[in-house]
């Protein structure tokens, strides 16, 4: 076992998890040969599940680990995935979530 579950009681403390995990036990082999595929790392197992798209590798994870508690990963890209917006061109980022009573 990993880590205890009862110490993963954040999405920080897993995500902290699955990239020490990933960085001890799989970055190395996995960027020489999965450059861009992503990595559904199960934290409590250190097991990992590489496949082309996020939901592959999630997918295939959650088969074979029903259980799992997983951190996912782009193989060598700094972040998953990349969040961006711009409010100056399109209203609705500007506007409110929800509408005030």
């Amino acid at each position: 076992m990993a880590d205890d579950p009862k110490v993963l009681d954040s999405p920080e403390k897993i995500a902290e998890t699955g990239e020490r995990l990933y960085a001890e036990r799989h970055k190395a082999a996995l960027e020489k040969t999965h450059l861009g595929h992503f990595v559904a790392i199960d934290v409590l197992t250190g097991e990992a599940y590489v496949a082309e798209f996020p939901e592959g590798a999630l997918g295939e994870a959650r088969k074979k680990a029903p259980h799992g508690v997983f951190h996912l990963i782009r193989i060598g890209a700094p972040g998953t995935f990349k969040v961006s917006h711009g409010s100056h061109r399109h209203a609705f980022w500007s506007r409110p979530l929800r509408q005030s009573r």
